[in-house]
């Protein structure tokens, strides 16, 4: 039974492999086809962007720069800072400083349209800031973990995905407004570190050039 079925299967292969090799000889295709085509570029922009995230631990403000394609999808970089509340006047109970610094990526389908929505997405390092400690002026500690002037703490990987309603000011401005939300992965994280923020914010630049043929 067993070498009738080694037979059996033996046959099959050479045969699926002589009708394969007949169709690759066949083949006169003069390029790689491929199940997704990129779209041509048509055109081009650049645009920098200031905006303001209000959720858990205080403000953050962000700038970044974006290289808009087709109008449709922008690539870039963008920095945000934390401006914790200073509810302590001896600043031992502050919320610590954050950056988050990411390369950003940016889907907006119907972006010719007054009013139309766009889907951000960061992706970087959090830094956070150790907290700072009064010292008195008789006593100066050496450079290392916990002096005043060192003040890296834990820093671990960012996602910070949202969803903008964005509006067509004029030809060169743009304004928005929406929600995301930002995830930490790493050991070193902290429950600070995760946040959903509201976010406002202006774009300003070329964001649509097309070259003249």
């Amino acid at each position: 039974m067993s070498i009738r079925l080694i037979a059996f299967l033996f046959v099959g292969f050479t045969s699926f492999g002589q009708e394969t090799l007949i169709k690759i000889k066949k083949d006169t295709s003069s390029s790689m086809k491929t199940l997704f085509k990129p779209a041509k570029l048509q055109s081009i922009g650049l645009s920098f962007q200031s905006q303001v995230l209000f959720g858990k631990g205080g403000p953050e403000r962000g700038m970044g720069v974006q290289l808009h394609l087709n109008n449709k999808l922008s690539l870039g970089i963008a920095s945000f800072h934390s401006n914790p509340r200073n509810d302590d006047p001896n600043r031992y109970s502050d919320e610590p400083r954050r950056r988050f610094t990411a390369f950003t990526m940016e889907a907006t389908p119907m972006a010719n349209k007054v009013f139309h929505l766009s889907f951000p997405l960061a992706i970087g390092r959090i830094q956070e800031e150790s907290p700072i400690i009064n010292y008195s002026s008789s006593y100066m500690p050496q450079p290392g973990p916990g002096y005043r002037h060192d003040r890296r703490g834990p820093n671990t990987l960012g996602v910070q995905p949202g969803i903008n309603l964005e509006v067509n000011l004029f030809k060169y401005v743009k304004v928005f407004g929406g929600a995301n939300y930002r995830f930490a992965f790493g050991e070193e994280k902290t429950p600070g570190m995760s946040r959903a923020a509201g976010t406002i914010g202006v774009k300003v630049g070329v964001f649509d050039y097309r070259k003249k043929r």
